[in-house]
């Protein structure tokens, strides 16, 4: 017995050894790239196709051959959109990522941009935290302007959040880019835009005209519809086409402000507490009503399956209760100032009589799975068809109390931004839903019939860095290169001047919260330069640049 404990302590101590070895190695491996005094390791920028967005690759070029000015080699990496949300959100398996972060309505409130964007405990799969910062000072913050109600106190919380941010530069806010829209004015009327999302807005959809035509809108997009699930939705584009399905309890008005919708009218008992009545006499769009059991059984569904958007706003969420046929009661753990426009003005009103059976009576084991293939809401529009890749039909619901002033809306997706602008030109596209090559854009300013645009967006093109990876792990490097971007000649050559440097992650167009005295680094090669040189960074005798010795 003696002999045989010997021998099995031999082996756990032969296996802790190579167990040891095995993390001392795996640790090595991850460290290599900042060995000191070796050459900074070469890294790629992620990026969008010029399918997608014309704008991205060109953008990513150059500003990896500025990179290379000093000694770093970088290059561009433009690939299928989808397969940049699965390896930046999903996987964290990038070095830099070149992306824009769309000035959707739901991001006016500053808590998408300084809590979902920098907060610590978003770098996890599927967060907005991709970069991966953790800074207890941006986590106090971004924490705090949550749970301040004042508005005047929040902003200062909001603006103090701002500096810090730029201070660590997890990524370099590129360029507040405008809009750019186009369409035909001979074909629809009364567009109505909105900041940060142009002609491409909820307003424009139920408030546009046919002029001339069948009655339907064909909106011109690049980028195809992936996903028609209201509960696993969690990109800007999927919010677009399912906010025309589905209806929201409130909604951004073009001002910026949440306004009730399906709501017809609230009240904030204190700052924990908030009654709703609904509107009576809503119906889904096979007929059954909409009452407070469809509310109620929305937000207890979305907590239960764990739905990816929402679920950092609902853990605020203690209960909800409803109050007779049309009233909900809201009873919140703490105060969380986001609460109605972050969360009342974006989840999406699920039928109960549908969903109650998902995932029992479907082949599928979890509702985030769900195809959803042929969608019932009780939104201004309902659903046709849907030709994966191509095209997506809804029309109006003429029983809802906000019915569209037109027949329908069919998104149509070009193969190109050239496409897409010859089908303006000739007549076969009627307006574009997303922003359009900006050279494009003047082109199109001369086409007659054409109206052709940048409008006011809060939106902004960045470069992300993930901060687990050397040298992107030291903030004096991030700050140092950011001084290296060239945003001017971007802005001129590639934006065809539809846009301004980008500094804060609050542009000025979102001027009640912008800090103004966050402001864009100036192009600096020289100041870099002596940034990374007081920082330990060297280079060699054929220019190349090495980790501090």
């Amino acid at each position: 017995m003696r002999k045989q404990n010997e021998h099995r302590q031999i082996i756990f101590q032969t296996l802790a050894v190579l167990l040891g070895l095995l993390l001392v190695m795996s640790s090595a491996a991850v460290l290599a790239g900042g060995k000191p005094g070796a050459k900074v390791d070469a890294m790629k920028i992620l990026t969008a196709t010029a399918t997608m967005d014309p704008v991205r690759p060109e953008a990513a070029r150059v500003i990896a051959a500025a990179f290379q000015s000093i000694g770093w080699d970088v290059k561009a990496n433009p690939i299928d959109y989808n397969q940049n949300i699965q390896k930046v959100l999903m996987e964290h398996d990038y070095d830099m990522w070149l992306v824009m972060l769309s000035g959707a309505s739901l991001r006016i409130d500053p808590n998408i941009f300084i809590y979902k964007k920098h907060f610590s405990g978003q770098y996890k799969k599927g967060g907005w935290n991709w970069e991966g910062l953790s800074v207890p000072e941006i986590d106090r913050l971004a924490l705090s302007q949550q749970k301040e109600m004042d508005v005047s106190k929040r902003k200062q919380l909001v603006y103090k959040a701002q500096e810090l941010i730029k201070h660590y530069q997890s990524m370099s806010v590129l360029a507040y880019v405008q809009m750019t829209n186009a369409y035909r004015s001979d074909r629809i009327k009364n567009v109505v835009p909105m900041m940060g999302e142009g002609i491409g807005s909820f307003w424009t959809d139920i408030n546009m005209e046919v002029i001339q035509g069948d009655g339907y809108v064909r909106t011109g997009i690049n980028a195809p519809l992936k996903n028609m699930n209201p509960l696993a939705a969690k990109d800007h584009l999927e919010f677009m086409e399912l906010r025309m399905i589905y209806d929201r309890l409130f909604r951004i008005a073009p001002n910026g402000k949440a306004e009730p919708w399906a709501v017809k009218s609230y009240k904030i008992v204190d700052p924990t507490t908030i009654e709703l009545t609904l509107r009576k006499g809503m119906k889904f769009h096979d007929g059954v009503e909409v009452t407070a059991d469809d509310v109620k059984f929305t937000i207890d569904y979305h907590i239960r399956w764990k739905a990816p958007f929402f679920i950092d706003s609902l853990r605020h969420l203690e209960s909800v209760e409803t109050v007779g046929k049309y009233g909900i009661r809201l009873k919140l753990k703490d105060p969380y100032a986001p609460f109605i426009p972050n969360l009342l003005g974006a989840i999406f009103i699920l039928p109960k009589h549908i969903w109650q059976d998902i995932p029992d009576k479907v082949d599928v084991s979890d509702p985030l799975n769900y195809a959803n293939e042929k969608p019932i809401g009780s939104g201004p529009f309902k659903f046709e068809y849907w030709d994966r890749g191509r095209e997506l039909k809804v029309s109006a619901f003429k029983e809802h109390f906000s019915a569209p002033k037109v027949d329908g809306i069919i998104r149509v997706v070009y193969g190109s931004h050239d496409a897409m602008a010859a089908a303006i030109e000739k007549g076969e596209c009627d307006r574009t839903r997303y922003i359009m090559k900006p050279s494009l854009l003047m082109d199109l300013k001369k086409v007659k019939n054409v109206v052709a645009q940048g409008y006011p967006n809060h939106g902004f093109y960045t470069l992300s860095y993930h901060t687990r990876r050397p040298p992107l792990d030291d903030p004096a490097f991030r700050r140092a290169i950011d001084y290296v971007i060239p945003r001017q000649l971007m802005i001129e050559a590639i934006l065809s001047g539809f846009g301004e440097p980008g500094g804060s992650v609050i542009a000025p167009a979102n001027k009640f919260w912008h800090n103004p005295t966050v402001k864009p680094n100036p192009e600096d090669i020289n100041k870099a330069r002596q940034m990374l040189k007081d920082a330990g960074y060297w280079w060699d005798k054929q220019g190349k640049l090495h980790y501090p010795k």
